[in-house]
């Protein structure tokens, strides 16, 4: 565990140590297939050149695929990382990772987002598998978080090069795997670091095995110790938001309790939230529960200097929907088209639209993002990277609603 957490810290600190000259300059934005990109956030895809072990001590290297996302204007724009989770099964069918709803969350509380496909992934599983546990009754989960978290780093700091980031206030967001590595990267204590979120991290789950028990868990327990341990070990702890699920079915709730224990016996600054179940598995949250924990980390990242709230409020309510007749004034046949698949969706449901014709609606989790930025899907910032779009929110459920772009 020392070399573990040795080798991270000393990686992290050449990687901080380097100037922006000598970083990777972005390659350009291009995938190997053409994709649409999302322009007002500013979507674009880089590459980020990596190299780490596994646990035998083999190489891994490759560039990762990195999408990130910015908000209007010339920024510095503080940074947030997102970090996925894994599927060992499926790894290699892995597709560029977005969390859209996610990252859409974030642009609009002012950060940049970055969200690698790391080594062992999707066009990457060539490369080795980094990040496997290799067995369930001696696991390595040391050496795979290790790999994990230097990766993290190594996006962090070619993100800190960019002349439109503010690295001094970078916040590190992780899933299942990703949740766990990143808080595996925040012992490092990169400079500028001012949070951690872990939503339902963990290593060596298994939902149809092992339900909510995962292998080895006091290995985990004790990995968690030693990485607040080293996170406080040279400054204030950074604070921490864990996110987990009562009905998780890859890291039962006893595991968060006792992995956030841990941490904090380790000196480390936790906050764990044990949410009540959502859908068939919780470990789904981060995912497809937007409207449940965008609210909770606004709450987090509040009192940390980010006030902006990246949540959706519903709009006032001007009146009751009255079918078709509700229609926006004068909204051409495509509009109001859309308008009626809007009627007959189920709630919770959005409808947003602008004064050229453009429309998008959505129901389910995160309807109101997802509503608006369908709306304007089509529509690309001002050169100067400002704003353009007119889209907002017209109804939401059963209402006419109030709303400014």
């Amino acid at each position: 565990m020392k070399w573990l957490l040795a080798g991270l810290i000393a990686a992290a600190t050449v990687a901080h140590a380097q100037s922006p000259a000598q970083l990777p300059a972005p390659a350009a934005s291009a995938a190997s297939a053409p994709e649409r990109l999302q322009a007002d956030v500013r979507e674009a895809i880089v590459r980020v050149p990596a190299r780490v072990e596994d646990a035998f001590g083999k190489p891994a290297e490759g560039e990762l695929l990195v999408t990130t996302f910015r908000p209007a204007g010339p920024g510095p724009f503080p940074l947030v990382v997102i970090s996925h989770g894994r599927d060992s099964d499926k790894r290699a069918d892995y597709k560029r990772p977005r969390f859209e709803s996610a990252a859409r969350y974030f642009v609009r509380k002012g950060f940049a987002v970055a969200v690698p496909l790391r080594l062992g992934y999707g066009e990457l599983a060539g490369a080795g598998d980094p990040e496997s546990s290799v067995s369930c009754d001696a696991p390595r989960f040391g050496s795979a978080l290790h790999a994990a978290a230097l990766q993290i780093l190594a996006v962090r700091d070619f993100m800190a090069a960019q002349p439109d980031i503010d690295a001094s206030r970078t916040v590190l967001v992780g899933v299942s795997v990703g949740g766990i590595a990143t808080i595996a990267a925040t012992s490092a204590h990169a400079p500028g670091q001012l949070a951690a979120i872990n939503f339902a991290g963990g290593h060596g789950g298994n939902p149809e095995k092992r339900p909510g028990d995962p292998c080895q868990s006091d290995h985990l327990r004790r990995l968690y110790r030693a990485y607040a341990e080293s996170n406080a070990r040279t400054a204030a702890p950074t604070p921490t938001l864990w996110v987990y699920a009562e009905n998780d079915q890859y890291f039962g709730p006893s595991h968060a309790r006792r992995w956030a224990r841990a941490y904090a016996d380790g000196g480390g600054a936790v906050d764990l939230r044990v949410l009540p179940a959502f859908g068939a598995d919780g470990h789904k949250l981060f995912s497809t529960g937007n409207d449940v924990w965008q609210p909770l980390v606004d709450e987090f990242l509040k009192p940390l200097g980010f006030e902006q709230p990246g949540s959706l409020p519903t709009p006032p309510a001007v009146q009751p929907l009255a079918g078709e007749a509700s229609a926006p004034a004068g909204a051409r046949s495509g509009q109001l088209a859309g308008f009626q698949k809007f009627l007959a969706a189920k709630l919770p449901r959005a409808f947003a639209a602008d004064g050229a014709g453009r429309w998008g609606y959505a129901s389910g989790d995160d309807a109101l993002s997802r509503a608006l930025a369908l709306c304007q899907r089509n529509i690309a910032p001002a050169a100067d990277g400002a704003a353009a779009s007119a889209c907002r929110l017209y109804a939401v459920d059963e209402t006419v609603v109030r709303s400014t772009p």
